[in-house]
């Protein structure tokens, strides 16, 4: 026999309600590859282990069944909400689900006991365990189990289990002093995860077929440039989205305020800016509403924040999901790659939307930010980078110089778009980046830091030059890279 079993998260960039639903559909496959019959049986289950890191906490669970929905809940039983642990959140409700159907049968109980159960019998009792416990005392698991009954050489239809992890509020967010326990934008929709689950099973279909249109848009994108450059921009596309959580504020009347909408993006901290700069090229073209939403509660947080430091903050906290403000980044902060990522990537909306609202609604601060790299782009001194570099003076990061006046000359054609001059702006980054050529010159290609000609540098924020088309540098440049590629990697 052939089983093939599938995990799929679903990605439909332009609804916001299936991507913002936590959960993930595991389908299998069952076909018999010799031509005779087979009786198969499938089983899956879950354990408290989804819930925390610690095995040693206390958790309790239930079982629901209706004609529409088999759902397992479990959660720990002690719960502070927004608390997280090594980067894994420890609130919440896991859930386990299938749609009832002939052959389905269901229990909850320690691990062995079901495991045994399915290898004896093919099947499940249908009953619930009510002796709560601790996750690793007699490992309580939530069990399915499915009888395909006799299978031949044709493929079974998928049999399809719904797997996540819900948390309601998801999000604290503080500006301003003011803080907000912010919802996942599917409970606009469906305000009990019960029937959002439900619905969920329902459009594995459609959900299915829209994912595949996704992938294949993508594949035929990415391949223009190589087959393999193809599959991984496929694989990081899931990445990159499930990083996400796209969230609603509660208004004065107790309902969810579709008006308010923010995106946060969590792995190693909240809403990090090299993170948002890394990922906006994949949201510019399949979505930059997104990308929009996504730097809301940063430049929110910069408007309201009784600190002005002149530069952007480089995250909104260090533990997902508190967006706080930033926290251990203030002691390093990474001042001049923030506020470049923010301006090069704020560039790139706008081009790709024609819409400044962003920046027009927020004049201040962009213009802070400006003149912040007008006066530290081209000679960084000791800043830290993304790659974690401290340079020490005198010596500079030519790549993070090279960043800021990329980002220079993209805060002058913001002002274009606006109806603005930014010549002084733009002037200003031109003449750096021919100072830059010079001063970054070294033996081979350009050197890691101004100065240190036996050193050589990647150079690879360049591409932000090509991305929005500011022609600072000319095509001797790139084919100088090109050779120091070839010769050193």
């Amino acid at each position: 026999m052939d089983v093939k079993v599938t995990f799929i998260n679903s990605i439909d960039p332009s609804d916001f309600t299936r991507l913002s639903l936590p959960f993930i559909y595991v389908s299998v496959t069952a076909t018999s590859n010799d031509g005779a019959t087979h009786r198969v049986q499938i089983y899956s289950d879950l354990s408290g282990e989804w819930l925390s890191a610690d095995s040693g906490k206390p958790m309790t669970w239930s079982t629901t069944k209706s004609d529409k929905l088999i759902l397992h809940t479990f959660s720990l039983a002690a719960q502070t909400q927004f608390q997280a642990t090594d980067n894994r959140v420890e609130y919440g409700l896991g859930y386990h689900a299938m749609i009832p159907s002939d052959g389905v049968t269901y229990q909850s109980g320690q691990d062995t006991v079901l495991r045994g159960g399915f290898r004896t019998g093919g099947a499940l009792n249908n009953t619930a365990d009510t002796n709560f416990r601790d996750i690793d005392q007699q490992w309580p698991c939530f069990a399915f189990a499915k009888d395909l009954g006799n299978i031949t050489d044709s493929s079974t239809a998928p049999v399809v289990f719904a797997v996540g992890l819900s948390r309601d509020p998801a999000i604290s967010y503080t500006a301003g002093g003011t803080q907000q326990s912010r919802s996942l934008w599917y409970r606009r929709q469906y305000s009990t995860d019960s029937d959002a689950i439900s619905f969920f099973l329902n459009d594995y279909d459609l959900a299915v077929s829209s994912a595949n249109n996704f992938d294949s848009k993508l594949s035929t994108a990415a391949s223009q440039i190589s087959g393999t450059y193809s599959d991984l921009a496929v694989l990081a596309a899931r990445q990159v989205a499930s990083h996400i959580e796209i969230t609603v504020s509660t208004g004065s009347d107790g309902k969810l305020n579709a008006s308010d909408v923010m995106v946060f993006m969590g792995n190693d901290g909240v809403n990090r800016l090299e993170e948002i700069y890394a990922s906006a090229p994949f949201w510019i073209y399949v979505n930059p509403e997104i990308l929009r939403l996504m730097l809301l509660p940063n430049i929110r947080w910069q408007q309201l924040s009784s600190t002005n430091t002149g530069y952007v903050a480089d995250d909104l906290g260090d533990t997902y999901p508190q967006a706080s403000g930033p926290g251990s980044s203030l002691v390093r902060p990474k001042a001049l790659e923030s506020t470049s990522n923010m301006m090069i990537t704020t560039a790139a909306l706008i081009k790709a939307t024609g819409n400044a609202a962003i920046v027009s609604e927020n004049a201040n601060l962009y213009k802070t930010w400006a003149d912040y790299l007008k006066s530290n782009t081209l000679i960084p001194g000791q800043q830290t980078t993304s790659d974690g570099v401290m340079v020490g003076a005198p010596s500079n990061d030519t790549n993070l110089a090279l960043k800021g006046i990329i980002a220079l000359k993209a805060y002058a054609d913001i002002l274009s778009t606006l109806g603005q001059d930014g010549s002084a702006y733009s002037d200003t980054a031109r003449n750096y980046a021919s100072q830059w050529q010079s001063m970054a010159e070294a033996n081979a290609g350009f050197a890691a830091s101004y100065g240190d000609s036996g050193s050589w540098s990647s150079c690879y924020n360049l591409f932000a030059d090509k991305w929005l088309k500011t022609g600072l540098f000319p095509e001797s440049v790139y084919s100088k890279m090109s050779e120091l590629y070839a010769s050193n990697i």
